[in-house]
């Protein structure tokens, strides 16, 4: 009797060892798997900071082209309103 009772355990300790070493190595690869989803985040996130850093950078210089044009444009209609009032002048005299 004691050595069936030895072999219905053994039978028992070889499937339970069957079954637990699948799921120890679907957990070790879903360990793996984790550790690489960890670090494809962690890349994202630098990525959206840099992304986030650039878009500053292209706001700030994008202020300052504003700012310069318009600088531009302010002398560009001070220098046209001298050339008209020239033209307007150069036409005065030549009717005098």
């Amino acid at each position: 009797m004691g050595s069936l009772v030895d072999g219905v355990l053994l039978v028992a300790l070889v499937a339970t060892s069957a079954c637990v070493l699948p799921m120890y190595l679907k957990l070790k690869r879903l360990d793996r798997t984790q550790a690489e989803y960890g670090a494809a985040v962690a890349a994202s996130g630098v990525a959206l900071t840099q992304a986030g850093e650039a878009v500053r950078s292209f706001k700030d210089e994008g202020r300052e082209v504003l700012e310069a044009l318009s600088l531009k444009i302010e002398e560009a209609r001070a220098t046209l309103a001298e050339l008209e009032a020239s033209q307007a002048a150069l036409k005065a005299a030549k009717k005098a």
